[in-house]
């Protein structure tokens, strides 16, 4: 593909037209994401496909996550082609007018849009990072505190995983907005499929540090609602069994199982009682001391 540099964004309105036009060829494909250059600047051209690959997956995992009463996590439609395009590009107006940062929408066609760069993804910084606590800390923190910030709007994002928040340096942006999640949720459950999210997404980055991943999530989740709060707790409740044996599995497993446990005892009604949960269970993992309890 062709890309523009040295004009002005006016001079490449007919170049923008014709990537766009020309990206419709790739709508029986999957979504597909391809960096471009306009007027000397990053952008990219996202491509939505015809593909319905997801449907069964779907199905299985809105069943589970009916069965299990777990709102939070019930999937939200997947769609494809002029849906998914139509559906992004609201959301991202949306979240524009609710002061959240997300990529200006440059140009469009039926199953395409070119989107304004962001920077780098907070997955780059985190894997940049990997021997500097401190950084991460700090890369971490600074997403939290955006999310919060969204949160305190109103607003929700549906997939804040490192590799669709970014981070130029200074401020943090969100992307990939082409599911809904309101369509299947209330407010509250959005909010809260948020964190359980972005738990998952960075809990491997506190592999060796899950006591410091708790401390950092909770100082985010305690200015939110009091119904997020519990709608979170609830859902890490419901997988405890999950995270005890995905822990013993591979490294993404181990993740998934960290990222459970950390965000339960995160919404702990005492952090000091969470913490005590949590290297209980981090040394064999089991709850010994609910099971004593009980």
């Amino acid at each position: 593909m062709r890309s523009g540099a040295g004009r002005s964004l006016n001079a490449t309105r007919h170049e923008i037209h014709r990537m766009t036009h020309a990206a419709e060829r790739w709508r029986y494909f999957s979504a597909m994401v391809e960096p471009l250059l306009i007027d000397g600047r990053r952008a990219w051209l996202k491509q939505y496909g015809d593909t319905h690959s997801r449907r069964t997956v779907l199905r299985l995992l809105d069943r589970v996550a009916t069965g299990l009463d777990m709102a939070a996590l019930k999937p939200p439609p997947h769609h494809v082609g002029e849906q998914a395009r139509q559906t992004e590009a609201r959301r991202l107006d949306e979240l524009r007018r609710q002061h959240v940062r997300v990529p200006q929408v440059l140009g469009q066609g039926r199953h395409s849009l070119i989107l304004e760069d962001l920077g780098p993804s907070l997955a780059s910084h985190l894997r940049d990072a990997a021997n500097d606590a401190e950084r991460v800390d700090r890369l971490v923190g600074a997403a939290i505190e955006a999310i919060r910030r969204v949160h305190a709007q109103g607003a929700y994002l549906g997939q804040p995983v490192p590799r669709n928040i970014t981070f130029d340096g200074r401020d943090v942006g969100f992307i990939d907005f082409e599911e809904d999640p309101l369509e299947v949720m209330e407010l509250p459950h959005a909010q809260a499929r948020d964190w359980l999210m972005f738990a998952y997404g960075t809990a491997r980055y506190y592999d060796e540090r899950p006591l410091r991943f708790t401390e950092v999530l909770r100082e985010g989740l305690l200015m939110e609602a009091s119904g997020v709060n519990a709608q979170v707790h609830h859902v890490a409740g419901r997988l405890q069994g999950l995270a005890r044996v995905s822990r013993r599995l591979g490294r993404s497993a181990r993740a998934l199982a960290h990222a459970i446990f950390v965000m339960h005892a995160a919404t702990s009604f005492s952090l000091l009682f969470g913490i005590v949960l949590l290297m209980d269970w981090i040394s064999d993992g089991d709850l010994d001391l609910l099971t004593a309890l009980v």
